[in-house]
């Protein structure tokens, strides 16, 4: 545990009423400081967490800065995936476009509608819950879909830090080699060709196969890096 993290427990301690040492045992078991406080920050703003929803993580921020590009008020936004909400309710707040948010999980979707609320976006995001992969409506044309789905990899599940074993297996594990959901994704999302932009992030080492899949239904894939270098993001812009 590091002296930040420390001195964050003893803040939300004193904060919240909660003993300090029974916080400290919960993060030295592993639990994730995320979880034990409740919030987290992603792209500046304030998002509620908790057990059953995916922790957003700063080389998500790569998705909305991407999408910045592309869109304006008018733009509608797909958060495929959308577990807290994160992508899509801070390209709410950042540009003040309509957002389509798409999530299976009740447990996440818990969490979602606390964060519509808690950034004041409820009349710029709608909640839809049900399966992505069932979810095939046509696009219409100013419409931009985003996507972070379950990538890890059989080996990756078996090599997790302790801290993300506590974090929902149906966001994370995408099956032996990790492509599992982007098979099936591309293979029933037929009109992602009529989208201004389509972006998803990746794990390490996944960008080319992912490529790939999006060249075979007519898609011209390029590659985004995060900041340690990694190929993180794959997206395509209509011409």
């Amino acid at each position: 545990m590091t002296r930040q993290e420390t001195k964050w427990l003893n803040e939300f301690a004193k904060k919240s009423g909660q003993n300090f040492d029974a916080l400290i045992k919960r993060r030295e078991n592993g639990e994730p400081l995320q979880y034990i406080l409740g919030e987290w920050e992603f792209y500046g703003y304030n998002f509620k967490v908790g057990k059953g929803v995916l922790i957003p993580r700063p080389e998500t921020e790569l998705l909305v800065d991407l999408a910045k590009e592309h869109c304006d008020r008018r733009t509608i936004v797909v958060d495929l995936c959308a577990g807290t909400g994160c992508v899509g309710i801070a390209l709410a707040k950042e540009i003040k476009c309509k957002v389509i948010a798409v999530e299976k999980s009740e447990e996440a979707i818990y969490y979602l509608k606390q964060n519509i609320e808690l950034n004041d976006v409820s009349d710029k995001v709608e909640i839809i819950q049900g399966d992505v992969l069932k979810q095939t409506r046509s696009l219409i044309k100013n419409e931009v879909v985003l996507i972070n789905s379950p990538y890890l990899s059989k080996q990756d599940m078996q090599n997790l830090q302790k801290e993300v074993t506590y974090e929902p297996k149906m966001a994370l594990y995408g099956g032996d080699d990790g492509l599992d959901f982007y098979r099936q994704f591309f293979s029933v999302w037929k009109y992602l060709q009529y989208a201004s932009l389509f972006a998803c992030e990746v794990g390490d080492g996944q960008a080319e196969a992912v490529c790939k899949l999006m060249i075979k239904i007519g898609l011209n894939p390029k590659i985004k890096k995060d900041y340690s270098g990694i190929e993180r993001v794959i997206y395509a812009i209509k011409t």
